[in-house]
């Protein structure tokens, strides 16, 4: 194995790792799953993997460096997609707080899962810290940048995506054990408390920064 496989592989190894360590990302898609919405699981991390997209493009340009350097402009820009987040597992709680019996659950839409989801991955702290402190070593300057960028970014979107939907489809299967109105009602507000838990680690995130 030449010395680039061997690091893409320690690469994807490693990106796995990560991907399999449940944080924000998982938290989000597993709570819009757990309320039993497919087509907004499939939003949420179509979302996530554009906001992993505009995070490597950003390397490829140095704007993660700027970004860097300008740490009150990044700390208003992720409070905003934490105070975003807390406002929709409210919103979630409380569309579902005087559910009548028999009453088909509300759920996140794709679109609505896929907005939500960039701003989530755009402001998440760990996402910064992976493709600031992480992601670098893996690049070698001495060649040319895009087509490394290209193939990590495939690798770990690919990894994202398949880790995602696992999360996501067992979250699922769980909400969907639901039968009563009583349980439905616990597991919608189960999804609006994760939401609510993910913006509230996230702030911690931030503040121990």
């Amino acid at each position: 194995m030449g010395e680039a496989a061997h690091l893409l592989a320690v690469y994807a190894i490693t990106d796995l790792i990560a991907c399999l360590m449940p944080g924000p990302a998982v938290a989000f898609v597993s709570g819009i799953a757990l309320s039993g919405s497919l087509r907004g699981m499939a939003g949420a991390i179509a979302g996530i993997n554009v906001a992993n997209a505009l995070w490597y493009a950003m390397i490829g340009t140095g704007l993660v460096a700027l970004i860097d350097r300008a740490p009150v402009v990044f700390a208003l820009l992720g409070w905003a997609g934490i105070g975003y987040l807390l406002w929709l597992g409210v919103q979630t709680w409380r569309a579902h707080a005087h559910l009548e019996a028999g009453r088909a659950r509300s759920k996140i839409g794709m679109g609505r899962g896929f907005a939500s989801a960039i701003a989530v991955q755009l402001s998440n702290p760990k996402a910064m810290l992976f493709f600031t402190v992480f992601l670098p070593p893996f690049i070698d300057v001495h060649r040319p940048i895009a087509p490394q960028l290209l193939v990590l970014a495939a690798i770990g979107i690919a990894l994202e995506i398949l880790v995602l939907t696992g999360y996501g489809l067992l979250a699922y299967r769980l909400g969907a054990l639901s039968l009563s109105p009583v349980a439905e009602r616990t597991v919608a507000r189960v999804s609006g408390a994760v939401f609510i838990l993910v913006a509230l680690g996230m702030a911690l995130m931030r503040l121990q920064q």
